[in-house]
């Protein structure tokens, strides 16, 4: 299970974001990554057992902790969070599953996040289309209890081509499509954990459906 220890680490590397704190502490970050991954690797099979993913070193779950700060206002150099991305299977499958361990602040998520201008013209024409087959996904009592709605940047008028009395217009005035569920600290370091996130991958399993069916060509 994920160890509180580790949600503290990151919290304290909240509060001392900098190289000296950083580097006389590098054996709590050690501890605190290895923790993370040991819990991806006790995840991992209970998310094959639902569907195919893909096989990567285990290492590559979790993200750097070396903040990219090039083009940032925040100069803080590390980031106070692990996180992973688990790709589905094949590779036409646009949602990845997205972990994001914190204390305070771990949710899990997925869906499409940022697609360049081809993809996402083919998502909203496939939301056109098959409108009643989306709704009924993101309606449905059981995906609103674990996710609530839809989340991601939208357009204030209506994209090109659509006209604003088309019945699905708000969602596709939609530039992402991204559901998430947070966990309560509690919940993360419990025995629970994997079963809690077991339940949401197979709840948001028909959302991910509707996008690997749009075409890649």
């Amino acid at each position: 299970m994920i160890q509180k220890e580790t949600l503290n680490f990151f919290k304290d590397l909240e509060q001392n974001n900098n190289k000296p704190w950083f580097e006389a502490n590098k054996s709590r970050y050690e501890a605190a990554k290895e923790n993370y991954l040991q819990f991806i690797e006790a995840l991992l099979p209970h998310i094959r057992k639902i569907e195919s993913i893909f096989e990567k070193d285990l290492k590559k779950y979790a993200s750097r902790v070396y903040r990219d700060i090039r083009f940032s206002k925040d100069k803080s150099p590390y980031k106070n969070n692990i996180s992973g991305l688990i790709e589905r299977a094949p590779d036409n499958k646009k949602c990845p599953f997205y972990i994001n361990v914190q204390l305070g602040e771990t949710f899990i998520g997925g869906g499409v996040w940022q697609p360049d201008a081809e993809l996402l013209n083919k998502v909203r024409q496939e939301i056109d289309y098959n409108g009643s087959e989306f709704n009924n996904i993101i309606n449905k009592k059981s995906f609103i209890d674990t996710f609530g709605k839809l989340s991601g940047e939208a357009l204030v008028r209506p994209p090109k081509g659509y006209d604003a009395d088309n019945p699905n217009i708000e969602l596709l005035k939609l530039k992402q499509y991204i559901i998430h569920k947070k966990f309560e600290d509690d919940v993360v370091c419990s025995n629970d954990f994997i079963k809690e996130i077991v339940i949401c991958y197979k709840e948001a399993l028909p959302f991910f459906h509707f996008f690997d069916a749009v075409k890649a060509d």
